[in-house]
């Protein structure tokens, strides 16, 4: 029963964080520092969620969901700063 639940909410937040890396604004900061800093956690994200992906593959659901979680909160993190724009869209 765990497994069939971890994986449709695996399909769900990956499905999420897919479609916000779509639809995403990247408003990078002036600062040269803190723009590099900007790219370097949008491809940090991007690996995660690569990695969940991988994970959930592999029926590894556990540290799939870890994975997934931090990719979201990366880009949280960056749209709280003012650096992204984007809604979460619950039709996935």
């Amino acid at each position: 029963m765990f497994e069939d639940e971890a994986r449709e909410k695996l399909r769900k937040y990956i499905a999420l964080t897919e479609s916000v890396f779509r639809s995403m604004e990247v408003s990078p900061p002036e600062d040269s520092c803190l723009r590099k800093k900007l790219e370097e956690t949008i491809s940090l994200s991007r690996i995660y969620l690569g990695d969940s992906k991988h994970y959930m593959e592999k029926g590894d659901y556990v540290t799939a969901l870890v994975c997934i979680a931090y990719s979201e909160g990366l880009i949280d993190a960056m749209r709280g700063l003012g650096w992204l724009k984007y809604e979460w869209s619950l039709k996935g």
